[in-house]
């Protein structure tokens, strides 16, 4: 009894930390891009989160997420708008670089020039890992890159869908749709958060498809590379899963895993390392430098003890997400943080500038919306071989 007593007031817990995190985000979202002058930012940031949890809550009251053809709605209309915003919007009028960081890598790739030298529309350089450009080369090939986006949304969905007795893939949808976040993503061909749909993807499929995976540790192993070689933001996530079945086994298998981890991260860099125009001879387009120029060696420190100590602390997929969108979460805001101390605490300019990217707190938006929404709870068990 004091046990599950225990556990339901540590699961409520997690569950307000993550709508407040959800609501902080969008909350940010609403108030720099908030259209009408005459609406305050108090309104907002009262407003905002009374309609959104009430609209949850009374959905979930009538039985209606519950429902398939809920989701499978919300996912259309999700979907619908995503494809709407693609064509509507002019990308050349953006004043976001991620989507030509992408389309303009792939084609100096397809000219054969050098990738990395290709400059944004907005004149910087690409900060996107090799993998993650690789697997945008395709779409590029059918016209836009930002089909990848809309790739990766549909397999979410499919994911969702499979899983629907584990996830209230209702709520779940419903709070994408009501995420002014969200939508940034897709109004600005952002593929930020949908390389942590990927992430989520996978760490979730370990769980619910456990027997595939328990005697695939290398291919996991490799993916994990893989991954890593698309954003550096995925080794959160992606370190909390693996480190503790890393632990789990033997010396050879640590030996093998990790060098297969470093294969997948380091082999898709290896031709465009050396040369005249390599990224070794040319550290100004380095992505390497461009994912971590507002970062700084203290936030770094304190981020890997963090992510050691909770690697070794979550064993229910629950756990692992909410560490992970936390940690997420909490690393964007420290960043913002020592930004604002250096502004000299101009908190305006932190919300209404661009040195501070906000749209990075969206990775940890998939972790927390689990949270919320999680149906049944499953239990790794680290005593099996892996």
């Amino acid at each position: 009894m004091a046990y599950n007593s225990l556990y339901k007031e540590n699961g409520d817990f997690r569950t307000v930390i993550a709508w407040i995190a959800y609501f902080f985000i969008n909350i940010v979202f609403c108030v720099k891009y908030n259209p009408f002058g005459e609406i305050k930012p108090l309104y907002i940031i009262v407003a905002y989160p009374v309609v959104v949890f009430g609209v949850h809550k009374l959905t979930s009251y009538l039985r209606v997420q519950q429902k398939n053809v809920f989701f499978l709605i919300l996912a259309f209309l999700i979907m619908a708008l995503s494809c709407f915003l693609l064509y509507y919007i002019d990308k050349w009028s953006l004043n976001v670089d991620r989507w030509s960081a992408i389309a303009f890598w792939s084609e100096n790739l397809h000219h054969g020039r050098f990738p990395y030298g290709a400059q944004t529309h907005l004149g910087g350089y690409a900060s996107p890992f090799p993998v993650w450009q690789i697997l945008h080369y395709p779409f590029y090939l059918m016209g836009d890159t930002a089909y990848a986006e809309i790739f990766c949304l549909f397999i979410f969905f499919v994911c969702l869908f499979v899983w629907r007795t584990k996830i209230n893939i209702g709520g779940f949808a419903l709070l994408m749709l009501l995420s002014p976040a969200f939508w940034w993503e897709f109004a600005v061909r952002s593929d930020l958060l949908c390389n942590m749909l990927l992430v989520f993807i996978f760490i979730a499929a370990h769980f619910y498809h456990e027997r595939f995976w328990e005697k695939r540790k290398y291919l996991t192993a490799l993916i994990i590379g893989l991954f890593l070689c698309t954003k550096l933001l995925t080794a959160i996530p992606l370190f909390l899963f693996f480190f503790p079945r890393f632990l789990k086994y033997r010396g050879e298998e640590k030996v093998l895993a990790a060098l297969t981890v470093f294969v997948g991260f380091a082999l898709p860099f290896v031709p465009l390392l050396f040369g005249d125009k390599g990224l070794l001879a040319h550290p100004e387009y380095n992505p390497m430098f461009q994912q971590t120029r507002q970062g700084n060696i203290w936030i770094v420190a304190g981020l890997a003890v963090l992510m050691l100590a909770c690697s070794l602390y979550w064993r229910k997929l629950r756990q692992l997400f909410f560490l992970a969108g936390l940690l997420l979460f909490g690393l964007i805001f420290a960043v913002g943080v020592n930004i604002l101390l250096n502004n000299g605490l101009d908190w305006k300019s932190l919300i209404f500038d661009d040195e501070f990217d906000k749209s990075y707190f969206n990775v940890s938006l998939p972790f927390f919306l689990f949270c919320i929404n999680e149906a049944k709870e499953k239990i790794f068990r680290f005593s099996r071989s892996f």
